[in-house]
């Protein structure tokens, strides 16, 4: 996100919630929407903010801006492995 590149960014946090809530493969490798994928959390009305701007840029072609990243981020924010 720093380099400005949001939308891939948005795209990588919502692979990273998906891999948390099913594992390393599931991205890359599950028939489901990212809407199934997220309704797996134990809050997935928490995921929304990530959600609804990811299906916005990749079914509407609708880049995010920064505030809906930086609400992504922060619904994205528990689900990140501490390194």
């Amino acid at each position: 996100a720093a380099g400005g590149q949001l939308a891939a960014a948005l795209r990588e946090l919502a692979a990273g919630v998906a891999a948390a809530l099913g594992g390393p493969e599931t991205w890359d490798a599950s028939s489901l929407t990212v809407a199934e994928l997220f309704s797996r959390a134990d809050q997935p009305d928490r995921l929304r903010p990530l959600l609804l701007p990811f299906e916005r840029w990749r079914y509407g072609d609708h880049s995010p801006d920064g505030e809906a990243y930086a609400a992504a981020a922060e619904a994205a924010r528990p689900f990140r492995v501490a390194s």
